[in-house]
C-alpha cells in the first residue's frame, strides 16, 4: 500500500457495515460498553461506486458477557456484503 492509498468503495462499505452494527451493539448494551472481539465480513459482489447503500442489522443473541451481532448491506436490492461481528460486554 502507498502512503496516498484510499479507500476503495467496498472498503468504505465495510467500514459503515461495521459501524451500523456496532452502533446497535452499543444501543442494546447501554448503559454497559462493547469490545470488538472479532468480526468476518463476506463481499459477495463487486462495487464499483460508492452508490446509496442500504444497511440492516441484526442481534443474533446476547448473554450476560458476550454479543453476537451482524449486518448486510445491499446496492440496488442485492446483497453485496454481509458481516459478522462478536463483542464482549463489559458493565458500566
Amino acid at each position: 500500500m502507498t502512503a496516498t492509498a484510499t479507500l476503495q468503495a467496498d472498503e468504505k462499505l465495510a467500514l459503515d457495515l461495521m459501524a451500523a452494527i456496532r452502533a446497535a451493539a452499543e444501543k442494546l448494551c447501554a448503559p454497559s460498553e462493547v469490545d470488538l472481539v472479532s468480526v468476518t465480513v463476506d463481499v459477495s459482489a463487486r462495487i464499483e461506486g460508492a452508490g446509496a447503500a442500504s444497511i440492516d442489522t441484526r442481534i443474533d443473541r446476547r448473554t450476560r458477557t458476550v454479543l453476537f451481532a451482524g449486518g448486510s448491506a445491499s446496492v440496488d436490492g442485492k446483497i453485496v456484503m454481509s458481516a459478522t461481528a462478536v463483542y464482549s460486554i463489559r458493565p458500566a
